[in-house]
């Protein structure tokens, strides 16, 4: 059995969500770095092979700022060599992908995305005090923004066995939904500012942004699931 199975949708986690002064340090650093996102193509280089055809829905209006990046060297590519990134995983079949997402010297493996970016050490002093709560290892680590009026096409990224994922929104608002197919129930909820969540992204998840704020959102992935124990059946 896997271990999405074992889990629900989604959860607040208590001992990693923020307080009122925390949370606002965290908005004043994303109002001072709005100017610093990108699309999340050009900030997952080494990742848009797997999700080329999801990145190539989003990124119009999808925008990330990478405070985490590959060990392994992640030299730019273009669109199109991205696209033969993609063609050859789904030609070599899902055990081939796997396997690079398992393989410590591949850009495909989340858990080697620990090299602290320069906008993260210009932050640390906010930064450190968010990942100090978390019981596991900290991993990929960016700041998500999803302009309003937009969405994030019905996806599945991988098991909670492979990655934990926790997103504490920063600036959201209840016009903002993630939603979750389980079998044949579909899940909404809004997600509160301050609070932090473990999202089972094990499941076929989307982000409904009918607002007209944009959305954005401390996006972490964790080594070990010391944090949501207490969630697992």
């Amino acid at each position: 059995m896997k271990l999405k199975h074992q889990l629900p949708t989604y959860s607040i986690i208590d001992h990693l969500s923020l307080d009122e002064e925390l949370l606002m340090e965290l908005q004043n650093c994303v109002s001072e770095l709005n100017s610093e996102f990108k699309s999340v193509l050009e900030v997952n280089k080494g990742l848009c092979g797997v999700h080329h055809d999801l990145l190539k829905s989003v990124y119009d209006n999808f925008f990330q700022i990478s405070l985490t990046d590959s060990v392994v060297e992640n030299k730019d590519i273009t669109m199109d060599e991205c696209e033969v990134v993609n063609d050859t995983l789904y030609k070599n079949g899902y055990r081939h992908k796997q396997s690079l997402a398992l393989d410590d010297n591949s850009v495909l493996n989340e858990s080697t995305y620990t090299s602290k970016t320069d906008i993260y050490h210009r932050y640390a002093h906010i930064f450190d005090k968010v990942l100090a709560k978390f019981k596991g290892s900290p991993t990929r680590i960016r700041l998500v923004k999803l302009e309003s009026g937009s969405n994030i096409s019905p996806h599945i990224d991988y098991d909670p066995s492979y990655a934990v994922r926790i997103i504490i929104p920063i600036f959201a608002d209840s016009d903002c939904v993630n939603v979750f197919w389980v079998k044949n129930h579909i899940e909404s909820v809004m997600f509160k500012p301050g609070h932090a969540y473990f999202l089972n992204t094990g499941y076929k998840h989307a982000v409904m942004n009918f607002s007209k704020n944009d959305r954005y959102t401390f996006m972490i992935s964790i080594n070990g699931t010391e944090d949501i124990q207490h969630l697992i059946k």
